[in-house]
């Protein structure tokens, strides 16, 4: 792996992880998720408007842009998924939700394999069985889910990000990783605005004048890890870089012991390190 792909990848894993505790934090403040998503999707469009206009004329990207296909990852990546995730989320147990979603990486590996024809190493195989019991002890604390019917929508939310992390490696041999990530906010954003509010109404976009640092910090974390997160697609591929993302799960666990009190059983803190040993086993086997 390359120097900087460890970087992009590991401090987007961290963002990711930081804004759950946010997210859980506004959560705790009465705030509905519906909310949070149209609210921090508001803030981020001026963002994108000026990043892409300051793109153009410094990335490379073909002319005409192919529109089909970033039109997709937004929809996708940045509407339908959160949407499809969030909605799980209300229908099922949060230790559920945290656990089944990380099947991303799964589904980026069929993606991947069946569109892209990327081969799967020896070594691969090894950092996702490894990281995947440490993600299920480190979520779960070693106990057997309930199942819920939420926990299909979470399911469905995972599958359509593992599509578009494959569908944005495709793209990105026509367009620069930030123009992509760029375009794919703004579109995802005007997405869920449009059908939050025709579904819930305006009064969604609240958190905005109620606790706007907080939404405010939810919007450029987003937009950091997401630009970081498609980075690291670019050097190092679709499966890598979920693999990676993986990491998230141990930093939110660290972040709730710290922030919000949580505590943090052996039998966790056993399945962040096997997190950690999974991410060293891709790192050393990759150079």
């Amino acid at each position: 792996m390359k120097t900087e792909g460890i970087a992009v990848l590991s401090i987007s894993s961290a963002l990711y992880g930081f804004s759950i505790i946010l997210v859980k934090m506004a959560l705790n403040q009465g705030y509905s998720s519906y909310s949070l998503m149209s609210s921090r999707s508001l803030l981020s469009i001026p963002f994108m408007i000026f990043a892409i206009l300051f793109l153009k004329d410094k990335v490379e990207y073909t002319k005409p842009l192919p529109m089909r296909d970033l039109a997709l990852i937004g929809i996708i990546g940045s509407g339908t998924a959160m949407m499809t995730l969030y909605i799980g989320q209300a229908y099922t147990l949060a230790i559920n939700a945290g656990f089944i979603f990380r099947f991303v990486f799964i589904f980026t590996a069929l993606f991947s394999h069946f569109i892209l024809k990327d081969k799967i190493q020896r070594s691969q195989y090894l950092s996702m069985g490894i990281m995947f019991v440490g993600m299920y002890l480190i979520s779960t604390d070693g106990k057997a889910l309930n199942p819920q019917w939420g926990d299909v929508l979470v399911l469905l939310a995972s599958m359509q990000v593992g599509f578009t992390n494959v569908l944005a490696k495709i793209t990105m041999k026509k367009v620069n990783s930030y123009m992509i990530s760029a375009i794919r906010i703004l579109i995802g954003s005007i997405f869920i605005i449009l059908i939050v509010s025709i579904l819930f109404g305006f009064e969604t976009l609240s958190p905005i004048t109620s606790i706007p640092y907080t939404i405010l910090a939810l919007a450029l974390l987003e937009i950091i890890f997401i630009f970081l997160y498609y980075r690291g697609i670019e050097l190092e591929g679709p499966l890598t870089a979920t693999l990676f993302f993986l990491m998230g799960a141990l930093v939110s666990a660290l972040l709730s012991y710290v922030i919000l009190g949580e505590s943090l059983s052996i039998i966790g803190w056993a399945g962040g390190t096997l997190i950690l040993a999974g991410a060293y086993i891709l790192i050393k086997k990759s150079n």
